[in-house]
This record gives structure tokens, C-alpha cells and sequence, in this order.
């Protein structure tokens, strides 16, 4: 008995280390349906056009709930019972990008035909077009005008895409500054997603405003060792193209 409870114990350990990865349906404001039957049989009493409201009726930012009726890469179909047009009359559109605040790589793991999603928001409604688009996201703060940030000021922020040459960085202002890649350490770097990866919370201090080119960069290097930079980097300047260049510009140049 004393092996069976041991048995039992370890297998509820392996079963709580691996409830992490549930993490992001959680998240996610939807019931999960594993009756297919019954989907079904929902989805075909309300497919009724003539059952459906006008699209002038649906505001924009209202809340509305509805089933899932199709699954595809690029995002998921929500019975809403509006009448939308289409190949999905009734539907709307969760694109893969309004499901959750983090990046979903495969939107098959998140959500499947038959769930049922809640207090989604609506933010497009073409009455043109006959579509309606949904979000799962919570809605953005207002962006900190450019024109407000100070160089040397410094940010709090969130890694919000990794390209070969850094990283943009989502710090709440209006455009999302670029942390070059010789500005996440001090030294050589060959994978920066062994220092960076999207998601990943930074603080960062801003070290060029350019606010004719609408960009902006910003470093996670001591003001020493990004003074001993900005030397080396003008000293190459001259030498190769006859003057000197601001931070900004260089990472402008790399991008």
C-alpha cells in the first residue's frame, strides 16, 4: 500500500508540473466544449439567417459571446448571430493575434470547434464588407507621445518582436524602440534568443529620440559602457564615410 500511495504521489506531482502549460487556456475567457453532438446541434438552430440582427445594430467595443463553428491557422470563426456575410454567414472573426496578450504559435492548442468563447470585444464591424472582428486581448493603454520621451530617461517594457540585429521593445509609447543587439550585454552576441525572447520584461534607458524619422532607441548598458560605444562607433563612422552619426541613426541604418 505504502508503493501505491508513493505511486499515486509522484504521478499528482508530474501531474501539477505539468498544469503550467495550461496556463494560457486559462487566461483565455473560454468554456471548452467536448460534446460534439450537441455543438452541432446548436450551431444548426441558430443558422438561420432570418434569425439573425442587423449589423448596424453591433457597436463597436460592445461585448458578445458565442460558439466556436470553425477553427483555421489564421484565426477562429464565433457564431455572434449578426448578419455577417461570408463562407461563415453569423460569424465573426478571432484572428490568432487577438486571442491572448502572448504570442499563440498554435492556435489548435488554445481553441477548437464546439468551445464556447465569452465577453469577447468587437473591434471592426464592416458593414460594407459584412464582417465583424473580435478580441480576447485586454484593450491597449493610450501610447506615450514621442515628442514626451527624454533621452536617458528610464523604461520599463516588454520585448515585443526579436529580429537578427535586436530587439523592439513594446515601452507604451508610440512607436517601439529598437535594442540593438551590441546594446543587450556588451559583448558578442551569435543568438540573441539565448539573452531575449518575445514577452520577456525589460528596463531599458533610452539613448536616441529622432523625431523627424519617428524612431527611437534605447539600451540595457551602464552609461560608461554606452559612452565607450558611441566612441568606437563614431571613430568607424569617420573613418569609412568622413563624419559621425547619432545612435539612432545607426540603428536605423541596421534595420
Amino acid at each position: 500500500l505504502a508503493n501505491d500511495n508513493s505511486s499515486s504521489d509522484s504521478h499528482d506531482k508530474k501531474s501539477d508540473a505539468n498544469k503550467p502549460k495550461n496556463n494560457k487556456k486559462k487566461k483565455i475567457v473560454v468554456t471548452h466544449n467536448n460534446n460534439n453532438n450537441t455543438s452541432s446541434n446548436n450551431n444548426n438552430n441558430n443558422n438561420n439567417p432570418k434569425s439573425f440582427k442587423p449589423l448596424k445594430d453591433l457597436k463597436l467595443g460592445s461585448k458578445i459571446s458565442g460558439k466556436i463553428i470553425d477553427v483555421c491557422d489564421f484565426g477562429a470563426f464565433v457564431h455572434i448571430g449578426y448578419a455577417t456575410r461570408g463562407s461563415r454567414p453569423g460569424a465573426a472573426l478571432l484572428h490568432i493575434s487577438q486571442i491572448d496578450d502572448d504570442r499563440i504559435q498554435n492556435i489548435h492548442d488554445v481553441l477548437r470547434k464546439g468551445d464556447t468563447v465569452r465577453d469577447a470585444r468587437v473591434i471592426t464591424v464592416d458593414s460594407t464588407k459584412g464582417e465583424v472582428g473580435l478580441s480576447l486581448r485586454n484593450p491597449r493603454h493610450k501610447r506615450r507621445d514621442l515628442r514626451t520621451v527624454k533621452t536617458g530617461e528610464a523604461l520599463e517594457g516588454k520585448v515585443d518582436k526579436i529580429v537578427p540585429y535586436g530587439a523592439f521593445v513594446d515601452v507604451g509609447a508610440s512607436v517601439n524602440p529598437l535594442l540593438h543587439i551590441s546594446r543587450i550585454t556588451g559583448g558578442a552576441i551569435e543568438n540573441i534568443r539565448h539573452h531575449l525572447n518575445e514577452g520577456d520584461p525589460v528596463t531599458v534607458h533610452v539613448i536616441n529620440v529622432d523625431l523627424e524619422k519617428k524612431t527611437m532607441a534605447v539600451s540595457m548598458l551602464d552609461r560608461k559602457a554606452d559612452l565607450y560605444l558611441d566612441r568606437r562607433m563614431s571613430q568607424k563612422m569617420k573613418r569609412f564615410y568622413g563624419g559621425a552619426k547619432g545612435s539612432g541613426d545607426r540603428e536605423r541604418d541596421d534595420d
